[in-house]
């Protein structure tokens, strides 16, 4: 069974899971809710079609998972054939029995159902509070479904755009889905946040603290302002920092990298404890999205009056590029929508 979101098509990796049997609403279907297809996404257990090119393939990458690799990843589970075990010694495929066929089929069956019982293992994990059981009620809530059903609609499209260029590796423009994300969650966020927190004079002080000060605060001061003075501090994340590792084949390359992020973000940005020189840059993670605003700012402009751009010749090639900066960038984000969701989704 899928999801037909217009752009995008959604299955379940594994459509005979067990885990099905027992909690059937954690199944994926025509009425499966937004907020659910994102939240399975990001811990890389979905299945995504995309419509128009007719192109099927496995979003299977943790993005909450810092140490985790999208190569391995992808080596484990491709969306075009399974992943080819070997049972024999005998290296010619004409000369595996029927019985050989078989067991390399078990073997893929195993494999694909122990990675995504990991998944929802780690769904669990990152929802901390909610076990599976209470998800499976909570996904057929239709009070809960309904809230926010625009919102939530519109903001996994744009997940699944990012998720289907990075399959693409066309890093660049899956970057631009990122922001289009951090624009659209700006002003959202910190509000469901906020209005959510069970304390009511705590509530009031949340969004005194988001609207109060500059007459004409924007949707990005005001998210800004949200991870520093509430959600950093509620979380402990104050002193968080996200690595931003550059690697490539050249020296050269690596220097040109570290040196262009340097000169066109501000120094506050940045902690240097944990800076590699030419290899790692450590970014604040209240500083985050002020990061990512600056990349798109400095990039996709190129204004003479602006001494700061990033010129093509800085990066010599963006596809690789924006391969480096975008997993942490939706880490970042991931991390939020995550806490936002469930904060919002499943307070009854």
């Amino acid at each position: 069974m899928s999801q037909n979101l217009d752009v995008f098509k959604v299955y379940d990796i594994y459509e005979d899971d067990p885990i099905f049997r027992k909690y059937s609403n954690l199944k994926i279907s025509n009425i499966t809710p937004s907020y659910y297809l994102i939240l399975r996404s990001i811990v890389g257990n979905i299945k995504l079609e995309q419509v128009f090119r007719n192109d099927i393939f496995e979003q299977n990458i943790d993005y909450l998972d810092t140490a985790s690799n999208p190569l391995a990843s992808n080596m484990l589970s491709n969306s075009n054939e399974d992943v080819d075990v070997d049972v024999d010694v005998e290296p010619n495929e004409h000369n595996k029995t029927e019985i050989d066929k078989e067991k390399n089929l078990s073997l893929n069956n195993i494999i694909h159902l122990l990675s995504n019982k990991t998944s929802f293992i780690k769904l669990q994990k990152y929802l901390e509070d909610l076990n599976l059981e209470d998800l499976n009620e909570l996904i057929i809530d239709r009070k809960i479904s309904f809230r926010n059903k625009a919102f939530y609609d519109n903001l996994a499209n744009e997940f699944f755009n990012f998720y289907y260029f990075t399959y693409k590796e066309n890093h660049t423009i899956a970057y631009l889905h990122l922001y289009r994300i951090l624009e659209y969650i700006s002003y959202t966020f910190p509000l469901l946040y906020s209005l959510k927190t069970k304390d009511f004079s705590k509530s009031f002080d949340s969004l005194r603290t988001l609207f109060s000060g500059e007459k004409d605060k924007g949707e990005l001061k005001v998210f800004k302002d949200f991870i520093v003075e509430i959600f950093s501090k509620e979380k402990n994340y104050e002193r968080m920092t996200i690595d931003i590792n550059i690697i490539s084949n050249s020296d050269e390359y690596n220097e040109k990298i570290f040196k262009t992020l340097k000169n066109i973000c501000s120094k506050d940005i940045f902690d240097s404890t944990y800076e590699v020189e030419n290899s790692k840059l450590s970014v604040k993670f209240t500083e985050f999205s002020s990061f990512i605003i600056t990349i798109r700012n400095r990039f996709f402009h190129l204004k003479n009056s602006q001494a700061s751009n990033i010129h093509s010749i800085d990066i010599i090639d963006s596809e690789h590029f924006f391969s480096l900066i975008n997993k942490k960038c939706a880490y970042f984000i991931s991390l939020l929508t995550f806490e936002i969701i469930a904060k919002s989704s499943f307070n009854k």
